[in-house]
């Protein structure tokens, strides 16, 4: 099953910095429902260029929570095909061909409300962390850390509407903004100063390659266990008419008859079509992982690798620490050994803390069941020796 698009209307443009602007959008009547989402979550467009077609993925700005008007942000990237020409060309009116929401960059719906988090956000990483962040506002009591990064004061995106958060729930939200132009680069002892509760508080960072790693390192370093960290990355694919030509290095390589894939929290056993992605074949045998963008650059489709080895025709999405403990793009990937292989798509960073923790809680119910089941027997003997 492929992922659904439709054509959604521009209601609004605005103007967010020199380089940035807020689109707001609006889906047919009929499609309310497809279009409903999660903080956290982001759209794939999908645009003809020049005879062929071009996609990118841009995160939701709104709150669900609060009733808001769906929104994107685009940041202008030099050369950027896609971003210069929304930022030059989209007027109220146009339409643009959407997925429905998709993404696992969400609250943790199990979360304590006492547990802390924390959100790191560089540049136009702001996009997912402020739905994130007016959903835990608006739905938790949790306390709330914020690191914003930019380049100076003027490319800060949604600026007035951090400030009123801030002052709104200034007992329990701090904001702190950092300025490479008064401060040089953010370094770990900044992100570092910051930090408390690491051993059970949530983090979430998006942004720029180099500050999401500086961000995840720090944390790394100061105790922080990596089940609690999501991150949500994005690239850029490669357009048809720039792509390499096609791998024929993974066409020759051995693969087993069958692979097993562990998604809605059982095992399915998948045959394995010569030529195809798992992802593909996956879906040849009915089934629907999570997916967006087919192209190795949303990050929707990682799954954990368990057994065996695969090959990934690119992986922008990950970083070098995702591959090294076997992250894998079910839309990039093909068999890489005759080796029995297992992949788990319950199992990724974008939601490995609620998988723990639901693990934990369970694990922890039967425990307290145990245990009051064992002072019952215990008093119950108490009661027949007195007697």
């Amino acid at each position: 099953m492929s992922v659904e698009f439709h054509a959604l209307e521009v209601t609004a443009v605005i103007p967010e910095t020199a380089d940035c602007t807020s689109f707001e959008l609006a889906a047919p009547p009929a499609l309310a429902d497809a279009y409903r989402y999660a903080a956290g979550q982001h759209l794939t467009f999908k645009l003809p260029w020049n005879g062929f077609e071009v996609s990118r993925c841009y995160s939701i700005a709104s709150c669900p929570d609060l009733g808001e008007t769906l929104k994107i942000a685009v940041k202008r990237v030099d050369g950027g095909r896609v971003s210069n020409w929304m930022n030059d060309t989209l007027e109220v009116g146009d339409r643009l061909m959407a997925s429905v929401p998709e993404g696992r960059f969400v609250l943790d719906p199990e979360t304590r409300a006492s547990t802390p988090v924390f959100f790191f956000a560089g540049g136009s990483g702001i996009t997912p962390i402020i739905s994130l962040l007016k959903s835990a506002l608006v739905t938790t009591r949790r306390s709330i850390t914020m690191l914003y990064a930019n380049r100076n004061a003027d490319s800060v995106i949604y600026r007035d509407e951090l400030d009123r958060l801030h002052a709104k729930h200034s007992d329990r939200f701090e904001l702190h903004q950092h300025f490479d132009s008064d401060s040089g680069y953010l370094d770990p002892a900044r992100v570092r100063s910051l930090l408390h509760h690491e051993d059970v508080a949530e983090f979430y960072i998006c942004g720029p390659e180099p500050f999401m790693e500086l961000v995840e390192r720090a944390l790394h370093r100061s105790g922080v266990h990596e089940e609690l960290i999501y991150i949500e990355r994005f690239v850029s694919p490669t357009d048809p008419d720039r792509a390499d030509e096609v791998d024929v290095a993974a066409r020759s390589l051995p693969a087993p008859e069958s692979f097993s894939l562990w998604l809605g929290g059982r095992s399915r056993t998948v045959p394995y079509i010569e030529g195809r992605t798992l992802l593909q074949c996956a879906q040849a045998a009915g089934l629907n992982p999570p997916h967006s963008c087919e192209s190795g650059f949303c990050g929707s489709c990682m799954s954990a690798v368990k057994t065996g080895a695969v090959h990934m025709r690119k992986h922008e999405a990950l970083s070098d620490r995702d591959v090294a403990r076997g992250v894998a793009l079910l839309c990039q990937s093909v068999p890489a050994s005759s080796e029995p292989l297992e992949l788990d798509a319950d199992s990724t960073s974008f939601r490995a803390a609620s998988a723990v923790k639901s693990s934990h809680s369970r694990a922890w119910s039967r425990l307290a069941a145990v245990a009051v089941f064992a002072c019952m027997l215990a008093g119950t003997l108490v009661l027949r020796l007195v007697h």
